[in-house]
């Protein structure tokens, strides 16, 4: 029970998005204050002191912005500084005044005005700016990535310093969110440097969270340790948000590491900045978050009471597929670890769309769905989310080892040190280092697919064999119940004693039946002809206590040799016990059960039908009948084997008279279909 993917390395996108909203001012101030070179004033207008200040307040008072930047604008006509202005505007309507519409359409000026006069400075702070309204509004991460490229390019070719730092940890928190933690690193890395070279400790904070993060979503705990350390001897100087976001993200780094009880302490301190946010997607996070965890320590009835409080929450904001999705299979969980399976399959079954979910959280929520299979019974469905969970497993194994290279590598190509000494290095022992390197890379890429392989293929073959094996011992099972059960002592000293006190010859037929039935135990398959001797023996035994107005007709095609045609021994007389025991017998009316076979394309088709008691009775998929159980259990193995499935339909409907029911029970055999595993 991992905690979630998206609330942990981007803590959902809800997450992402609010904790880059406070961000992104921070970001996108600090830059030009400290630039005591006049970068800030490149567009010619106002004081870094002014222009960040405004900006500050752009989340804490919007419309104090809005009415300082009317004022500001009436000063100055169509020009750079009138668009920085306009800028702001955009910035404070799409994210602190709610009013997105009319924040497009200052972005959209901005843009154009950049486009008519050339200027990359200004058109580099749109694309900075306009990065957060495409992911806050849009909801669109990948166009996310394209904006703070397309800023740093023109950074570089501006030689701008205004935004650097902001440009660069906007840069590294969309490559972070996009699943490329090298990238990240090298970004956050690159702000870093550039805070170090000018002695700035502002956004210092961010850049060590960030790093921090990068190094968990890699499985780099002790980095990522170090990281969160070093952000966590800055948290009196950050803000109450910041304060939210650090707890909660170093509880995630201690989840993935398994230190859950430190990790409960991180999202308790989480929960209460929360409680001062008052903020309903802050709330609903760090309330699941505090459930998964006490779930994980044991603590049912604590993780029961937060995710009521995550439930809450979560009607409180828009609908979120992937929030929606994580909460309703942890609420799924919650149910499983108490017992109450109809509760735990309503959750799973409503937590909607899985396009939207990515592999951590599928493999979490599949091992859940294992879980409730295997505690229902359904053995077959458990191996099925079984299956799917250990795909979604490996998948996230491989996608993090390729990570962790990737960084490593990235931070080999970057170091200093080294990149002097390759300008040592003569340009053949380079080559043959970095085919060294290669081949490396190749043989352990090459080891660790053929082993995973291996792996996966003895484990498809062990989970096989055990599944065949729980067959054969239903079938056993079902054996004895027939000997015990089928011709319960019951029924044959009923008829023992009914055909003694009549002198009727009956006697003949139940030890045939008897006989027979001893016989069809002893085997897993028969051939038609024989279940259906079978059936015609047992049918009579039955008849004295069916009645007068009982008829029994079978027709069988010319066209079905019914001596070649192989079923599952009993297949048919148990759903022939069946129509008697429900359907036929203590009913009053006439009475009719027919069987009849007959080909179908590449397939034998023998259908069961009878007419009679109208009230509801036990088919396959709800009986509780151990001959229902097996027959169920070999047509779902024996199907896994077969290309032709073999069916079983199920059908029930009023007569013509609307006074007695019409069951009809359809069992379809393709031709050569395979039974080996029930021979085996």
């Amino acid at each position: 029970m991992r905690i979630m993917f998206q609330l942990k390395v981007g803590r959902i996108f809800v997450m992402l998005v609010v904790a880059s909203m406070a961000f992104s001012v921070v970001y996108s101030c600090s830059s030009c204050a400290s630039d005591n070179n006049g970068e800030l004033d490149e567009l010619g207008f106002l004081d870094g002191g002014v222009y960040d200040c405004l900006r500050d307040s752009a989340y804490k008072n919007p419309q104090y912005v809005l009415d300082a930047i009317d004022s500001l604008q009436s000063i100055v006509a169509d020009s750079a500084d009138y668009y920085k202005l306009e800028l702001l505007r955009a910035d404070a309507l799409c994210n602190g005044a709610n009013s997105t519409a009319d924040g497009l359409k200052s972005f959209n000026s901005v843009y154009g005005y950049c486009r008519r006069s050339g200027d990359k400075v200004l058109e580099m702070y749109y694309w900075n700016y306009y990065g957060n309204y495409v992911v806050f509004n849009l909801g669109m991460r990948d166009s996310l990535l394209k904006c703070y490229e397309r800023a740093y390019r023109l950074m570089e070719e501006t030689g701008s310093k205004a935004e650097f730092e902001s440009v660069c940890i906007n840069l590294a928190d969309a490559y972070r969110v996009t699943g490329n933690p090298a990238q990240a690193s090298l970004y956050y890395r690159k702000a870093l440097s550039w805070l170090d070279s000018i002695g700035s400790t502002e956004n210092l904070f961010n850049v060590y969270v960030g790093l921090g993060q990068t190094y968990a979503d890699i499985a780099n705990y002790s980095e990522a340790e170090r990281f969160f350390g070093l952000a966590g001897e800055m948290l009196d100087s950050v803000d109450t948000y910041n304060k939210f976001f650090y707890y909660n993200s170093y509880g995630n780094q201690l989840y993935f590491a398994h230190s859950y009880v430190d990790a409960l302490k991180q999202f308790d301190c989480a929960a209460k900045y929360a409680s001062e946010l008052r903020h309903p997607s802050a709330m609903c996070i760090a309330a699941t978050n505090l459930c998964e965890v006490n779930l994980m320590l044991g603590e049912v009835g604590q993780a029961h009471k937060y995710l009521d409080q995550a439930m809450k929450w979560l009607g409180q904001l828009p609908d979120d597929a992937l929030l929606r999705f994580y909460i309703y299979s942890l609420a799924g969980d919650i149910a499983l670890n108490e017992s109450d399976l109809s509760r735990a399959a309503h959750y799973f079954k409503n937590a909607g769309d899985t396009s939207v979910v990515g592999p951590r959280e599928m493999a979490l929520h599949y091992s859940r769905m294992q879980r409730l299979y295997a505690q229902l019974g359904n053995y077959a469905g458990a191996y099925h989310y079984l299956q799917r969970a250990d795909y979604y497993e490996t998948q996230i194994s491989n996608d993090r080892t390729r990570k962790q290279i990737s960084e490593i590598e990235l931070r080999y190509r970057q170091d200093t040190t080294i990149m002097q000494q390759r300008l040592v290095i003569s340009e053949k022992e380079t080559e043959v280092r970095t085919l060294e390197v290669q081949i490396f890379l190749i043989v352990l890429i090459a080891m660790l697919i053929i082993s995973s392989i291996v792996i996966y293929a003895t484990y498809k073959r062990r989970r096989r064999a055990i599944a065949e094996m729980n067959l054969r011992q239903s079938l056993y099972a079902m054996r004895l119940a027939n000997i015990r059960n089928r011709i319960s002592p019951h029924f044959v000293f009923n008829v023992l004693n009914r055909e003694l006190k009549n002198d009727n010859p009956g006697i003949e037929n139940l030890v045939k039946l008897l006989r027979t039935n001893l016989q069809l135990c002893d085997r897993y398959t028969v051939a038609l002809q024989e279940e259906l001797e079978f059936v015609d023996t047992y049918v009579t035994a039955e008849m004295p206590s069916l009645g007068h107005n009982f008829v029994y007709t079978k027709h069988i095609a010319p066209d079905v040799d019914t001596a070649k045609v192989i079923i599952p021994s009993m297949m048919v007389q148990i759903f022939v016990e069946n129509a008697i025991k429900y359907g036929l017998r203590g009913f009053d009316g006439e009475k009719h059960l027919d069987i009849a076979a007959d080909r179908r394309g590449s397939a034998t088709v023998i259908i069961i039908e009878n007419e009679g008691n109208p009230s509801p009775r036990t088919d396959v998929s709800g009986s509780t009948g151990t001959g229902m159980k097996v027959v169920t259990q070999t047509v779902n193995l024996l199907n896994e084997r077969n290309v032709s499935k073999m069916d079983i339909d199920i059908k029930c409907k009023p007569s013509i008279s609307g006074n007695t029911a019409v069951f009809t029970v359809t069992i379809t055999i393709p031709d050569n279909f395979d039974f080996s595993p029930m021979k085996n």
